[in-house]
């Protein structure tokens, strides 16, 4: 006697489901606070570089109209009728450039860049208002570094020299 042939039977039976699920746990278990720091360090390095393209605009417009031009901390960037500000707001503390920043020329007042508060969690700290260029692209002597963190973090200081030059350093490291 012959058996009936049965049809072939295709799929995953609910055991291999389970224990695919459970490795996959176990994969993002590991792999999401790794990515967590990548995320922020990615961020906090867009972020310092759109400070220092800014101070790169301020030096060469300096240089090319052959007047002073400078970088302020800003809360009201964003705003129509913007001005350079010391004071502190919801998010970032006085000193704290994170709340924005202008790129104006000194004589007339004419911005050239505005740029918005930044991630509340950044803090990028000085304690200068601003930083001047003048027409031959030195910057002011007042002026030395500023500190990008998140929350203290992952630290990076964009540091200027009196000639203008604008070097970035990991870490926190001084200038």
């Amino acid at each position: 006697m012959f058996l009936p042939k049965l049809p072939l039977l295709r799929g995953i039976t609910l055991a291999e489901l389970m224990v695919t699920i459970a490795i996959a746990g176990i994969l993002l278990a590991v792999a999401l606070p790794s990515m967590r720091a990548f995320v922020i360090q990615n961020r906090l390095s867009a972020e310092t570089r759109q400070f220092i393209a800014a101070l790169t605009l301020a030096r060469s417009e300096a240089v090319k109209r052959g007047r002073a031009v400078i970088v302020c901390r800003s809360p009201t960037a964003d705003a129509i009728g913007a001005l350079c500000s010391n004071a502190a707001t919801a998010k970032h503390g006085a000193g704290d450039w994170g709340a924005g920043w202008l790129v104006l020329v000194a004589d007339n007042r004419q911005i050239l860049l505005r740029q918005g508060a930044l991630d509340s969690n950044t803090q990028a700290v000085s304690r200068h208002v601003t930083i001047t260029y003048n027409g031959t692209g030195n910057a002011s002597s007042s002026f030395s570094s500023l500190l990008f963190s998140n929350n203290g973090e992952f630290a990076r200081r964009v540091c200027i020299a009196a000639t203008g030059r604008i070097r970035l350093k990991m870490g926190g490291e001084a200038c």
